[in-house]
């Protein structure tokens, strides 16, 4: 009886109700602080990086949805539609991409201004997302500009503004938001050009030599086609200009 009486005494069931109430308190706290955090992981990335991908109508967007890139993915198109982050140069022929090379950097240069990293892409190009990663954590910081691919020497007899600049390999090329802020997408320029040499000649005239230029890894990058272990996969574009 004595048991009884203590189990159902007023002043023990208070007791027991507070405690039970702030341990469901502590629990819907930290189940909060749970789903915040992964709320905040889950929109860094995107705001981390931009993977820019100039592309037209042969180019398979199911495709590139269903890869890491698509949390990042952000077209240019010779045309408006519901898969075109930004339309550029609406005519684009294979000597004309220089103008859509700087249409899109002139665009991003000023929209995504809260990115700090950026990648163009070609649509036969695929990339290693934890090598994109270590890129990102080694260079976050960085107050120089940093230029990452496979770098060529321009030598153009013609212009004397993209004579001596250095381009990337259009198949992949990386760069901090220090570079974009300084790019020079307003250069001039007499005749068609290469459009990642446009794009080097625009980091050389507006950035100027204290531009870090890092070499690419090839090894996790796939132009064309992709091989690997048991795995073949033809990445090839059928031409349509």
């Amino acid at each position: 009886m004595t048991t009884l009486f203590r189990a159902t005494n007023p002043r023990s069931i208070t007791v027991f109700v507070v405690i039970v109430t702030i341990l469901c308190g502590l629990f819907i706290l930290r189940q909060g602080q749970y789903l915040s955090s992964k709320t905040n992981n889950s929109t860094v990335r995107p705001r981390t990086l931009a993977v820019i991908m100039p592309v037209n109508n042969n180019t398979d967007m199911s495709f590139y949805k269903n890869m890491w890139v698509a949390d990042h993915l952000y077209t240019v198109c010779d045309f408006r539609g519901p898969n075109c982050a930004m339309s550029c140069n609406e005519r684009s022929t294979w000597k004309t991409l220089h103008k859509k090379t700087k249409c899109f950097t002139q665009k991003i240069k000023e929209r995504l201004t809260n990115t700090e990293f950026f990648i163009k892409m070609d649509d036969d190009t695929f990339v290693d997302r934890e090598y994109i990663h270590n890129l990102i954590d080694k260079y976050t910081g960085f107050t120089e500009p940093v230029y990452i691919s496979d770098f060529i020497l321009n030598l153009d007899g013609q212009n004397r503004n993209l004579n001596g600049s250095y381009y990337g390999n259009g198949k992949f090329y990386m760069f901090n938001r220090r570079l974009l802020d300084c790019i020079d997408p307003t250069i001039k320029y007499k005749g068609d050009r290469n459009e990642d040499a446009i794009f080097g000649a625009m980091v050389f005239n507006g950035c100027g030599p204290d531009v870090l230029k890092i070499g690419e890894d090839d090894s996790k990058i796939w132009h064309k086609r992709y091989s690997n272990k048991n795995k073949y996969i033809d990445l090839s574009a059928i031409s349509n200009y």
